[in-house]
């Protein structure tokens, strides 16, 4: 029957673990000398082998033929292992009456070896009088009990018993570990992987030795037992650098256009926009790093800026914002700051920006005649949309904007009326946004119409503005 890889090639000695050397050499060392603490605590994000190490461990203390601290692998205890070890996992035997019977059995020495090992996988998900009751056994213990506690959450661990174990912080695997092991395995599997496939694999990883080898399998699923560069492209939706790095460069150039065609193409090839922000701030700091290390200040205060934004970005797509609708709104900023775009269109260049100026008179007709001319735009609804928060307006009740908000019908109309306040301003409406990019938004035509027409049908017809202020959201 076929195993999946991580299962397939997980460590069955501690020199086969991959980069947690401080724990492994704990580990080690306490069956070479024969100093054992009654209970570990191994805590660690996921897939950088807690339950690995722990298996290692109930096999190491009960082998009856140990080779410098390390299970032989042979003998019956090794290959017999569940006789004398007991796998827990926590999250769904986590009340008080699962630690009850743990006490119960505690007490018996193991049918074979010289300890009964206990290994609790995601110990915080226990409830807090199952805490108390495991308490009793880690305060005293009987001789022959081992306990292997495993946690990607230690803080949420009662203090009582964290001060009972000895704990080891297990660290994410670096991108170069995981390329070394992927590349190391691949053959073994059958694989025909790339190196610079290893790279990209191991960068999405995100230190996660397990997520990597999945990834793996399933970048070979989709290349036959090939895996290149642009399989794994692919496979998990992403995009090379080059092209991440040109998006970059057309938002840090304020081009709001070409970066909403950029958005279009690459989603209509089926780009994962929920990772691109991501990997775009892996990009942009290595580009930000580089900058700083090259003394090139003014390059790396652009870059901050820039990852700032994509910072805000990510956050907003983890609490569940639409994809395109997030890039959008920081693509627009080009369009809602015309100043910001001309001030980095200038240090391009090498020249300070210029302030705007009046018409030039009778003397300068040559410097009228070369001047572009502006694109005339369609006409607004009066008063200006741009027009400054009126001092005197007040917030509309909690009620009031929850029947306005219910009469949109516009998506992005919702989503950007998340980051405005309505304002009563007597003889008109105020909306107030708090940033540009959602003003930019607000006033695509589809946006606008609908949201004074749910504003009109809530409140009455009256003038409505769109104003920008910092205190314009909720």
């Amino acid at each position: 029957m076929y195993r999946a890889l991580y299962r397939s090639f997980r460590p069955a000695r501690f020199s086969d673990v991959v980069g947690q050397e401080l724990a492994v050499k704990v580990l080690r060392n306490a069956v070479r000398r024969d100093r054992i603490a009654h209970a570990y605590l191994l805590s660690g994000p996921r897939g950088t082998g807690k339950t690995s190490l722990a298996k290692i461990m109930a096999r190491a203390v009960n082998c009856l033929q140990p080779q410098d601290g390390e299970p032989c692998g042979e003998c019956s205890v090794c290959l017999g292992a569940g006789l004398h070890t007991v796998e827990i996992d926590a999250a769904s035997n986590r009340g008080i009456d699962e630690i009850r019977d743990l006490r119960e059995r505690a007490r018996y020495a193991p049918p074979e070896g010289r300890y009964r090992v206990y290994i609790v996988d995601e110990v915080h998900m226990l409830t807090t009088e199952a805490f108390n009751a495991l308490l009793k056994l880690l305060e005293e213990p009987p001789p022959q009990l081992l306990f292997l506690l495993a946690t990607t959450e230690p803080h949420r661990l009662p203090a009582t018993v964290l001060s009972r174990c000895q704990r080891l912080s297990l660290l994410p695997h670096t991108e170069e570990n995981i390329e070394q092991q992927l590349l190391t395995i691949a053959p073994e599997a059958e694989i025909d992987l790339a190196p610079e496939a290893a790279r990209l694999i191991a960068r999405k990883a995100d230190g996660s030795m397990r997520d990597a080898l999945a990834l793996l399998e399933l970048c070979a699923g989709h290349g036959e037992g090939s895996v290149d560069l642009d399989t794994v492209l692919l496979a998990t939706g992403s995009l090379d650098d080059a092209e991440i790095t040109r998006f970059l460069d057309l938002v840090e150039k304020r081009d709001a256009r070409a970066a909403l065609d950029w958005l279009g193409v690459q989603e209509s090839r089926g780009a994962e926009l929920r990772q691109l922000a991501g990997d775009a701030i892996g990009i942009l700091r290595r580009r930000m790093h580089e900058a700083f290390a090259g003394r090139r200040d003014a390059e790396a205060a652009g870059r901050l800026r820039t990852l700032e934004r994509l910072a805000a970005l990510d956050a907003e797509l983890r609490r569940g914002m639409e994809p395109r609708l997030a890039w959008e709104l920081m693509a627009a900023e080009g369009l809602a700051d015309p100043v910001a775009a001309q001030t980095v269109q200038a240090s391009t260049a090498g020249t300070a920006p210029t302030e705007a100026r009046p018409a030039p008179g009778p003397a300068a007709p040559a410097a009228a005649a070369a001047a572009p001319r502006p694109v005339p735009r369609a006409p607004r609804p009066a008063p200006s949309p741009r027009a400054k928060p009126n001092p005197a307006a007040t917030p509309v009740s909690s009620e009031f904007r929850a029947n306005f908000v219910a009469r949109l019908k516009e998506p992005r109309a919702k989503a950007v009326l998340e980051h405005a306040q309505v304002y009563d301003g007597g003889e008109s409406w105020e909306v107030r946004f708090r940033a540009p990019p959602f003003l930019a938004v607000a006033e695509t035509p589809d946006v606008e119409r609908d949201i004074r027409s749910a504003l009109e049908r809530t409140g009455g017809s009256r003038p409505i503005r769109f104003t920008l202020s910092q205190q314009g959201g909720d």
